[in-house]
């Protein structure tokens, strides 16, 4: 999904402290020897890459700034690059059928 090495990826987590050095070492030894020849299997085949769940994070966080004041309507607009009515209407919360997982 984001083409990166299944190896640097284990070596960035344990750099921003999300895994120990004991956990990389075991990583390394055990599951990951085999990416040095072949990477792991891809989650999602590519036409449905992106379809079954998408990262809302960073709309909530802009949400989040407009709701406390610290951007403006036009700047979480202009982040969210959406007009500025629909991101007034989403000031009321997510549209989307499943609003629990957006």
């Amino acid at each position: 999904m984001y083409q990166v090495n299944g190896a640097a990826l284990l070596i960035r987590l344990q750099a921003i402290g999300i895994i120990s050095e004991a956990t990389l070492t075991y990583s390394f030894q055990s599951i990951a020897r085999y990416w040095r020849t072949t990477e792991p299997e891809e989650l999602e085949v590519a036409e449905e890459r992106g379809k079954k769940e998408q990262a809302c994070r960073f709309e909530r966080l802009c949400y989040r700034a407009l709701a406390e004041g610290l951007i403006s309507l036009s700047k979480a607009a202009e982040l969210l690059r959406k007009p500025i009515h629909q991101v007034e209407a989403g000031l009321e919360g997510p549209s989307c059928v499943y609003s629990d997982y957006c």
